[in-house]
């Protein structure tokens, strides 16, 4: 939310802001660099996916999520979330993963996770020295799996990825 305007998306945030406030956070991109920020931020919607998935669907982590969940929002009862839980079951049925066996989900969200990392340089930024949008939305979704402490696939995954890792504990460092 900015001001009274609510965002739904990393893209629409990014685009928003970038307009708003006149950043010129990407303005030295090139336009192959352009294309690859498109492909990571796509890469990054799909991550989202395995991500919830992890958190409201996998009856393995469910119990330490809700339980967190909770704690951080102690006047949300057990019936909404219970709920929200199953009308999350059924987005990830419509958007696909929801048919999906535990696995086969999570071996989307570590791909993902490969290819991040594939791409990202073992030190500096996205594209150089100084961080772009790209890796304000990198950080948002790397930071949801390495802060919140719950041992999934995709955590297992991530802290193998030095460069990943690194990359996160950098920018939350700059905040």
């Amino acid at each position: 939310m900015d001001d009274d305007a609510t965002i739904g998306d990393s893209d629409a945030i990014i685009s928003h802001l970038i307009q708003k406030y006149t950043l010129t956070i990407d303005d030295g991109l090139k336009p192959d660099q352009r294309n690859t920020h498109l492909l990571i931020r796509r890469t990054l919607d799909d991550l989202y996916w395995v991500m919830s998935y992890s958190r409201w669907k996998d009856d393995r982590f469910w119990p330490l999520f809700r339980d967190i969940f909770v704690r951080a929002n102690p006047n949300v009862t057990a019936e909404i979330l219970e709920t929200a839980r199953e009308f999350n079951f059924k987005r990830y049925h419509f958007q696909g993963i929801g048919r999906y066996e535990p696995a086969d989900a999570y071996a989307r969200g570590v791909a993902d996770l490969d290819a991040l990392a594939s791409l990202l340089p073992e030190s500096g930024y996205m594209f150089g020295a100084k961080p772009g949008s790209i890796d304000a939305a990198l950080y948002g979704f790397i930071a949801n799996i390495y802060f919140y402490d719950i041992d999934t696939p995709l955590k297992e995954c991530l802290m193998s990825k030095e460069n990943l890792v690194s990359h996160c504990k950098s920018i939350h460092a700059s905040l």
